[in-house]
């Protein structure tokens, strides 16, 4: 992931769908309620969502019980690596890493999941991410769900 997570307690799901089609569900922010555990509805996405900066506004929580929050790119590189920076309000930020390879049956899913500065920051990275994968392995299966039912697309 960045190289500082510990890769035994990254979330592994493979899919029948293709590297293509897990992007576009990624890259289509009006899905994210459909696949981070969590996230009630959307409010906003930034057009040119997934570029670097841009920011999808969503509401986390169950009704009446809902706090506004946003997600921010840190990093893209399109059909390969997410960086989200989740505001994660009032906890503190979290940083999840979305990476996708190819393997013979499909595409592998990697999520991570760390908090990013106080108070949650002070969590170390090990107890984070394990304290996260349960959540991660659930967002990466209805990921893949989502994936596999869209048509892939033409070779480019």
């Amino acid at each position: 992931m960045s190289g500082s997570e510990d890769s035994s307690l990254t979330v592994k799901r493979d899919t029948t769908a293709t590297r293509r089609q897990v992007w576009d569900v990624m890259a289509d922010g009006w899905t994210y309620t459909q696949w981070v555990v969590g996230n009630s509805r959307m409010r906003a996405v930034d057009p040119d969502w997934p570029a670097v900066g841009s920011t999808i506004h969503h509401s986390v929580g169950v009704w009446p019980l809902l706090l506004n929050d946003e997600t921010v790119v840190d990093e893209c590189v399109p059909q390969r690596r997410l960086v989200l920076i989740a505001k994660g309000r009032p906890f503190g930020k979290a940083r999840i890493t979305l990476q996708l390879f190819d393997v013979p049956t499909g595409c592998r899913i990697e999520m991570a999941e760390v908090p990013v500065g106080a108070p949650m920051g002070w969590v170390p990275e090990r107890a984070a991410l394990l304290a996260a994968m349960p959540r991660n392995r659930e967002c990466t299966w209805r990921l893949a769900a989502i994936a596999e039912r869209k048509q892939p697309h033409d070779v480019d």
